[in-house]
């Protein structure tokens, strides 16, 4: 049987990459995690236009073979859904339950969006630009029909590897990955990936839309304008709190987050060497580092790194444990990125249902009469490693019930 994704919601479809069959860096195209917030559009690239208006001197409109005559580049990302691990949370938070699937890796191809913008000449005074979809749909708490539209700060969309994707993996985008054309901000939540395309626009203020007001943000005590995953590096949306003491932050680039694939959680050891096998990544930095604990956190020890190490990718790791004495042992892994971020131990309640990036621990159980005597990897073991993670985490039920809540809920 043709693998699949792994439907989490059919209408529209969110669905979860499955790790189990992912065999390379780069996860295939067809297996790519898909988020859909209302129903796929139907495109005619003959009449498609993307509009570019605005802050500009110079709007206008761009058909497909005028896009596809500029300049490209090409990068290479992870992209993980803002709620991915949200259903690992207890007690339960509202929202879409991903188990750990809502990511993937790909190369991703098209024209740098600063071409664009430039041609277009921004005025000054600009401090974002707007991206809006050719979906439309509600929401409960919504009941008007309106687009899909994210903004970025405009430190953000003027970056060389901000991309006016057209290809993924080396081919044309499939519709549900945002055929014809979608924005693509690597190392950011893929909620600020506006997909199909339509219009731009730069704005000379803040952009208050549905979907980075009501939804996909978290909150922070007020005056706290965060750093790192909140830092958007240019002028900052941030909506007045208003209660509590807190404000509404936009998520934005993704967190530093490591996961232990193997052993995997409960799993009997034996005494002697155990290998320890895992993924990590960090949004716009590369990986650093990784640490691993055997006692529940209290001390740590350095993994080894294997594989690319670069800017947006994850990267695979490992550790050699050597076990002298049966027992229950609480395994932790703490990704550290390029600029000294560490990896946090508990979930932050101030995220609600997002930035589930937390270190989680793995029990496992050494039992005197196994013995282990495990090597480093190749290959063959790290594609065993993925799989067994997979075939763990496809053990977690996914609810087809969406709920929805204050900034927690998708």
């Amino acid at each position: 049987m043709l693998e699949q994704r792994k439907v989490v919601t059919a209408t529209p479809e969110n669905s979860e990459t499955p790790l189990e069959n992912v065999r390379s860096w780069v996860t295939p195209t067809r297996l790519f995690f898909v988020r859909n917030h209302f129903e796929l559009p139907v495109i005619d690239l003959n009449t498609w236009r993307l509009r570019v208006e605005g802050r500009v001197r110079q709007p206008r409109e761009w058909t497909w073979d005028e896009l596809a005559a500029l300049p490209e580049r090409t990068v290479f990302a992870t992209v993980e859904c803002a709620g991915n691990g949200r259903s690992f949370l207890s007690p339960h938070v509202h929202g879409v339950p991903w188990g750990a699937g809502a990511i993937g890796h790909a190369e991703w191809t098209g024209v740098p969006l600063r071409v664009v913008l430039e041609r277009a000449g921004i005025q000054p005074g600009a401090v974002e630009v707007l991206f809006v979809g050719a979906d439309r749909g509600s929401e409960p708490d919504h009941p008007e029909p309106m687009s899909f539209a994210r903004s970025l700060p405009l430190a953000k969309a003027l970056d060389p590897d901000t991309l006016l994707a057209v290809r993924m993996n080396g081919d044309l985008l499939e519709p549900c990955h945002g055929f014809p054309l979608r924005l693509f901000v690597p190392g950011w939540y893929g909620v600020a990936s506006v997909k199909w395309l339509e219009r731009i626009e730069v704005l000379d203020r803040p952009f208050h839309g549905y979907f980075q007001s009501t939804k996909y943000t978290v909150q922070r005590p007020t005056g706290q304008k965060g750093t790192g995953p909140f830092e958007f590096r240019g002028p900052v949306p941030f909506c007045p709190g208003t209660e509590g003491g807190t404000e509404t932050v936009v998520v934005g680039p993704m967190a530093l987050k490591s996961e232990i694939v193997r052993p995997q959680n409960d799993a009997e050891l034996g005494l002697g060497t155990n290998r320890v096998f895992g993924v990590a990544w960090a949004g716009e930095e590369a990986v650093a580092g990784v640490e691993v604990s055997i006692d529940g956190g209290q001390t740590w020890s350095r993994a080894e790194l294997i594989g690319p190490r670069a800017a947006y990718s994850w990267t695979l790791w490992e550790y050699l444990w050597e076990v002298a004495e049966a027992g229950t042992y609480a395994l932790l892994a703490r990704a550290v990125s390029a600029s000294g971020q560490v990896q946090p131990a508990q979930h932050d309640p101030l995220d609600g249902g997002y930035r589930v990036h937390h270190s989680r621990p793995t029990n496992v159980h050494v039992e005197a009469a196994r013995q282990s005597h495990a090597h480093r990897g190749d290959v063959d073991t790290l594609f065993y490693d993925m799989n067994a993670y997979a075939e763990e985490n496809t053990r977690f039920p996914l609810d087809v019930e969406m709920e929805f809540a204050g900034g927690e809920g998708i």
